[in-house]
């Protein structure tokens, strides 16, 4: 997509990549259509580095900080900083990114060059790096640009990832035979899927906490604000679906979903705990998996996995008892593969904190390994 910068937008840096002259643009902005249609385009683009999801994330007290790559008039790559004050200091975070297009892999290393200089600018104390998950060209260039592995925050190392380009015949396939026979059961005995709306979110928020207190884990997001801010964000732009299961007029259970370029993120879900014999979940994740493949998505991702479990599933391993109890496995009898995201790495711009960091982290090491 042509890039057209606007007011919005300051021109940072310039620098020869392979005898062409990159620009590196710098906004705040709020909204950037060519950026979003950029993401969508470009295979390792993910909707943590949309416009979209950065207004999502205000309710949670952070902000945008954006750089784009152009060479003539086209975007290359770049990335997104989200960035939060603590009373400590401000931390930001690239989550999946940098994004570089796959004809200019040239641009990672200018790209964690600039992520460096961008943090300085900024006055961050910390930035965390998480790299797409498709980009190993990216993964190397922050490897080799001084960011250290770790973070200082949780990031989720793994995810449940289901190709859909064979359609609906094939993923029904590679479902587990009970699994199909618990979708049948679910609508031989009256369990009906439906979409929901804005109105719908505090209910869809309480399926949500209802599971976490069983789980006994806080819900996130903490309170249904945020979710409200997402979906003011993206289901104007159709990047938002809700479906609830219902029987015989009581809500059951609930999914929320993230539609972005060609993958379909089913991101949150709910369960009120009640019917369970119904299989409600069953259907509602099946008929999830089945709207995307009708609407043409070619992937389907289920975020936050065990990292362990997948561990052990790619490397053909047994699942322990209490594994195959856990609520990670249900997601595996519909198919899918277990997928390791990008490493997340850290750099510390003022290099009093860096060194800090790196002797404390050399002294648990060693502790560790007495």
């Amino acid at each position: 997509m042509r890039f057209e910068p606007s007011c919005s937008y300051e021109s940072i840096r310039r620098k020869t990549v392979d005898g062409q002259t990159a620009l590196a643009w710098l906004s705040r902005g709020r909204e950037d259509l060519c950026w979003d249609k950029f993401l969508q385009e470009s295979p390792p683009g993910q909707y943590q580095q949309s416009t979209m999801w950065a207004r999502a994330k205000e309710a949670g007290g952070w902000r945008p900080v954006r750089v784009v790559l152009t060479l003539g008039e086209q975007i290359v790559g770049g990335f997104q900083i989200l960035r939060c004050k603590r009373w400590w200091g401000g931390i930001g975070y690239i989550s999946k990114g940098p994004v570089v297009s796959a004809k200019h892999p040239e641009m990672a290393d200018y790209a964690a060059e600039l992520a460096r200089d961008v943090s300085r600018r900024e006055r961050l104390l910390a930035l965390v790096v998480q790299p797409p998950d498709t980009c190993e060209q990216m993964a190397a260039s922050l490897a080799a640009g001084g960011f250290s592995p770790g973070a200082p925050v949780d990031v989720s190392m793994a995810d449940w990832y289901f190709d859909l380009r064979g359609g609906l015949e094939v993923l029904e396939s590679q479902m587990s035979r009970q699994t199909r026979r618990k979708v049948r059961q679910a609508v031989r005995r009256g369990v009906a899927i439906r979409e929901g709306g804005r109105q719908d979110m505090e209910l869809f928020f309480h399926l949500m906490e209802s599971t976490c207190r069983r789980q006994g884990v806080d819900p996130s997001p903490p309170d249904v604000s945020h979710l409200l801010a997402l979906w003011d964000a993206a289901h104007p732009l159709g990047r938002l679906r809700l479906f609830f299961a219902e029987h015989d007029g009581r809500v059951l259970s609930g999914l929320l979903c993230i539609a972005f370029g060609k993958t379909f993120t089913m991101w949150k879900r709910g369960w009120s705990g009640m019917e369970g014999e119904g299989r409600p979940n069953e259907l509602i994740t099946f008929e999830a998996l089945k709207w995307a493949v009708l609407n043409g998505y070619d992937f389907c991702d289920y975020p936050a996995f065990d990292e362990r479990m997948a561990m052990a599933i790619q490397n053909g391993l047994p699942l322990s008892p209490e594994q195959e109890r856990s609520r990670y496995c249900f997601i595996t009898r519909f198919g899918g593969m277990a997928r390791f995201a990008g490493e997340p790495r850290q750099f510390y711009p003022n290099p009093l904190v860096r060194s800090a960091v790196m002797f404390f982290k050399r002294g648990s090491t060693v502790r560790r390994n007495r």
